[in-house]
C-alpha cells in the first residue's frame, strides 16, 4: 500500500535564501549543479537548504566566493541562516538528519562524499557544543572559516561578516551578515562587478516573491531597504542618462509631482512625452496636471 500524499503550504523562507541561491548560481563553477530545494521523501519534507552536486567530470575553478566553492565535496548541503536568524544548537541535529536522508535518497555509500556546510552571520558556541556532544569536531581555521567532521561527514562553516573581509572575491557575502542590516555601507568597497550583482540579486528576489506570493518570504522589506541604502551612493554618482537607460516613459515619470513635470519640460516636450504613454497612464497623468 502506497504512502498517502500530504500537501501543505510551504513554510515561508527568509528573503536571504533566494538571494543566496541567485548569488551561487551567478558564480557557480563549471561541472556543478545547484538544487535550491529538494524533497527528501514522498512526504512533504522540503528542505530549506541549498545543494551543490558535482555532475561534470572535472570541477571548474571558482573566481569568487572561494570561502564556499573551494570546500565542496561531490555532494554539498548548505544550511543558510539569514542575518535575522541565529544558528541554534539543534540546527546541528537537523543538518545531520538532512545529510543521512540525502545519502539514502541518492544512494550514496560513503559519508566522505558529502559536505555539510553552514553559511551564517556567526557560528555559535551552542552549535559547536552540539557537534562535540555527538563525537564531532568543529573549529575555526581562518577568517570567517570553520572546519570539522560529524558522523563521517565533512563539516564546513562560513561566517559571512568576517569572510566578506578576507578578500575582494568574498565581499558580496557582506549582504548576508547582521552588520549589513545595521549599516549597508559598512562592508568592503564594491567593485563594478559587485554592484551589478547586487542589482541582479534584488531583481531575483523580487521575482521569487512574485512567483511565491507576498507571504512566501520573511523579512523581505528589511532586505529591500538595506539593498536600496547600499545602492544609493552608486546611483547618485551615476550620470542621469545611464540611470534612466532602459526605462519606459511611464517609469521615468513615476514619483514626479505636476510642478516638477512643468518645470523640467517645455510645453512641447511635455505634450510629446504624454502622447508616448499608454492611454490609461496618459489619462491619469492629465488628471494630475490639471
Amino acid at each position: 500500500m502506497s504512502e498517502p500524499e500530504v500537501t501543505e503550504p510551504p513554510e515561508a523562507v527568509t528573503a536571504w535564501h533566494p538571494m543566496l541561491v541567485a548569488l551561487l548560481e551567478i558564480f557557480l563553477p563549471d561541472g556543478w549543479l545547484l538544487i535550491p530545494e529538494l524533497l527528501l521523501s514522498r512526504l512533504p519534507q522540503r528542505v530549506d537548504i541549498v545543494i551543490l552536486e558535482l555532475v561534470g567530470a572535472v570541477p571548474g575553478a571558482a573566481h569568487r566566493l572561494h570561502s564556499i566553492f573551494d570546500h565542496l565535496r561531490p555532494h554539498t548541503l548548505i544550511e543558510h541562516k539569514g542575518p535575522t536568524d541565529d544558528l541554534a544548537a539543534e540546527d546541528a541535529l537537523v543538518l545531520l538528519g538532512y545529510g543521512a536522508q540525502y545519502m539514502r535518497l541518492k544512494k550514496i555509500k560513503s559519508a566522505t562524499d558529502v559536505c555539510l556546510m553552514v553559511v551564517a552571520d556567526r557560528i555559535t558556541p551552542g552549535f559547536v557544543e552540539q557537534i562535540t556532544k555527538h563525537d564531532g569536531r568543529f573549529a575555526q581555521v581562518g577568517q570567517g572559516l570553520w572546519k570539522g567532521e560529524l558522523a563521517g561527514f565533512a563539516l564546513h562553516g562560513v561566517e559571512t561578516a568576517d569572510a566578506s573581509r578576507s578578500g575582494s572575491s568574498e565581499r558580496l557575502l557582506y549582504a548576508f551578515s547582521r552588520a549589513f542590516i545595521r549599516d549597508p555601507h559598512g562592508g568592503p568597497p564594491l567593485d563594478e562587478e559587485a554592484r551589478r550583482v547586487y542589482t541582479l540579486l534584488q531583481a531575483q528576489v523580487e521575482q521569487f516573491r512574485k512567483a511565491r506570493g507576498p507571504a512566501a518570504m520573511k523579512y523581505y522589506e528589511m532586505m529591500q531597504k538595506s539593498l536600496e541604502e547600499l545602492m544609493e551612493p552608486v546611483l547618485e554618482a551615476m550620470p542621469a542618462e545611464k540611470r534612466l537607460r532602459g526605462l519606459t516613459p511611464e517609469q521615468r515619470l513615476q514619483g514626479l509631482t505636476p510642478e516638477q513635470l512643468r518645470e523640467g519640460l517645455t510645453a512641447e516636450q511635455l505634450a510629446a512625452t504624454i502622447d508616448a504613454l499608454p492611454p490609461e497612464v496618459r489619462e491619469q497623468l492629465k488628471r494630475r496636471l490639471h
